[in-house]
């Protein structure tokens, strides 16, 4: 037999096993790879979104997002300062937070989505119902209604009160609940801070705006860990919440 000829068909009996064998890598690859996507697939979709921001996003997400990805969305309803400390201790990947400034937290990326302005809520009974508008220095003499710690409304109180120097009374303290609030307002047993959108068409309460130059503002941030990779299905909810308007 031609030495050179049995040279060249071991060779091509070594290269054919070479090459199966890369071809069998990459076949498993592949189908770990697919295994994975699927998983994926029917992988929960955790959001993390403070009370007052679902009640106006919910039919949102519902009326613009698929049903495969409504199914496996799993929302968070927690205070802005759980759900921060949350997002920095890496139990949650994405969140939507209140507050009154920009957030920047080391090792966190944030984007702004929308923010909108404090207001004042009274009964319809209430004398101030008449008016548009009211300065917070008016308010002295009022009792208000504020919130739980978990709120920022409570912080907003407070900041007001700084601002203007005055300290009027509180009426009820601490309420755990925006809807609880809003019922006291409206039985007239006291005033309170509020964003608008909470209320809008809510029957017995008027809101005012408050004049007064204070700094401060009820802004909603997407905060996620940093350098964190969206996947497709997260990114179409990420979107939708890019679009929420107070």
């Amino acid at each position: 037999m031609n030495p050179d000829r049995t040279h060249r068909e071991d060779m091509i009996t070594r290269s054919g096993l070479l090459l199966y064998e890369n071809a069998q890598l990459l076949l498993n690859q592949l189908a770990v790879t697919r295994q994975t996507i699927e998983r994926d697939k029917l992988k929960q979709i955790q959001i993390g979104i403070p009370p007052l921001i679902g009640r106006q996003l919910m039919p949102v997400l519902v009326r613009d997002l698929d049903n495969q990805i409504l199914k496996r969305l799993k929302i968070i309803a927690k205070g802005s300062h759980d759900l921060l400390r949350e997002v920095k201790q890496g139990k949650l990947d994405i969140s939507l937070i209140a507050s009154l400034e920009p957030i920047q937290v080391a090792g966190l990326d944030v984007q702004q989505i929308t923010a909108t302005s404090f207001k004042l809520i009274v009964s319809e009974d209430h004398p101030l119902a008449n008016r548009e508008a009211v300065s917070f220095t008016e308010l002295a003499d009022e009792k208000f209604i504020t919130y739980d710690q978990q709120y920022i409304h409570q912080k907003a109180f407070q900041t007001y009160c700084k601002y203007t120097g005055i300290a009027p009374d509180v009426a009820v303290y601490r309420m755990p609940d925006v809807s609880w609030v809003k019922e006291l307002v409206r039985q007239n047993e006291g005033v309170a801070l509020m964003i608008e959108p909470a209320v809008r068409n809510e029957p017995g309460i008027k809101v005012l705006t408050l004049t007064d130059q204070v700094p401060i503002q009820f802004e909603i941030s997407l905060v996620t860990q940093h350098n964190y990779v969206l996947s497709a299905d997260e990114q179409q909810v990420v979107d939708v919440m890019e679009r929420l308007v107070f």
